[in-house]
């Protein structure tokens, strides 16, 4: 099965540029002296020198605005409005999440889905538009069904030796709760996967709630003289969390390396690690759920009073 390419991993166009302050500075006063020889006026307060540094500025300025134009026209950079018109096309809109509520003071804005998410659906619609039924074009349909729909994933028998032949599995993963979807929210990518223009003719396909396996995450953390301990503490937590969300997707793993790496946060030198014990790996349809962070300390350059 082919991989979506990672956008992420790729490098920044050469087009991208920005120059240090200091570099460009001493750039125009080269270039300035150049023009007149006899010019030693260096000092700070120089007018001529505090003309230099405007331009510089404005210089950067521009280049800024060149980098974020270039920017807003790349699908791996392009972030809300500018994403959108890119979406557009593709014939690719942002999912509402949560509608609008105008019975509350002050109405309470629609939840929309977020911009990595949306990418990740333009990237999928290209494979939407063949007939063949391909892995990725039954992952962009049901990720498209409903906003609340986290993540999706498709076998065929070439992927389980399990699925029998013209059938596809689709597993289901719901941004709502732990992440097992609602009947409701099954039967909605069902009836979407099952529509004459999505389905090939002669696929069965069958939607399922995705597995979760669960996990604890419980360290204490060595942290040294100097930092305070509640605030490294507090940037281990929200660290965790984030890798946590990154890897509750259906078949990635939860890696032990990457839970040492997001507790391990300026000021920790070391971290004992409870549990887990291992790389929680996941199966066909499976995804990893953190319940729970629990972090203690250990502060071995405080001495307690006798």
């Amino acid at each position: 099965m082919s991989e979506v390419i990672d956008l992420s991993q790729l490098p920044p166009p050469a087009v991208i540029e920005m120059p240090a302050f200091k570099d460009l500075k001493a750039q125009r006063l080269a270039e300035l002296q150049g023009l007149d020889p006899t010019f030693n006026a260096l000092l700070e307060s120089d007018p001529a020198i505090k003309l230099l540094e405007i331009t510089c500025y404005r210089e950067m300025v521009s280049v800024g605005r060149t980098n974020s134009g270039v920017w807003a026209v790349m699908l791996a950079y392009a972030k809300g409005a500018d994403l959108d018109q890119l979406a557009a096309n593709f014939d690719v809109y942002r999912l509402t999440i949560m509608p609008e509520d105008d019975t509350t003071i002050p109405p309470t804005p629609a939840v929309m889905e977020g911009d990595d998410a949306f990418r990740l659906r333009i990237r999928l619609s290209w494979y939407a538009r063949n007939t063949a039924g391909s892995t990725q074009a039954y992952e962009y349909f049901s990720l498209s069904a409903d906003g609340t729909v986290l993540d999706a994933k498709a076998y065929g028998p070439n992927d389980d030796s399990s699925v029998l032949p013209g059938h596809v599995e689709v597993y289901i993963l719901s941004s709502d709760g732990s992440g097992v979807p609602s009947q409701a929210l099954l039967d909605t990518v069902n009836g979407v996967l099952s529509g004459d223009f999505t389905r090939p003719l002669t696929d069965y396909v069958l939607v399922k709630p995705a597995t979760l396996k669960e996990y604890t995450v419980t360290a204490t953390l060595v942290i040294g003289a100097g930092p305070d301990a509640t605030t490294v503490t507090q940037a281990a937590q929200e660290a965790m969390q984030r890798y946590a969300d990154s890897v509750h997707r259906i078949g990635v793993p939860m890696s032990l390396a990457g839970v040492y790496r997001a507790l391990k946060q300026p000021g920790v030198t070391d971290v004992v690690l409870s549990d887990p014990t291992a790389t929680i790996a996941v199966g066909k349809g499976e995804a990893s759920y953190c319940t729970g962070i629990n972090l203690g300390t250990d502060l071995p350059g405080i001495k307690e009073a006798p």
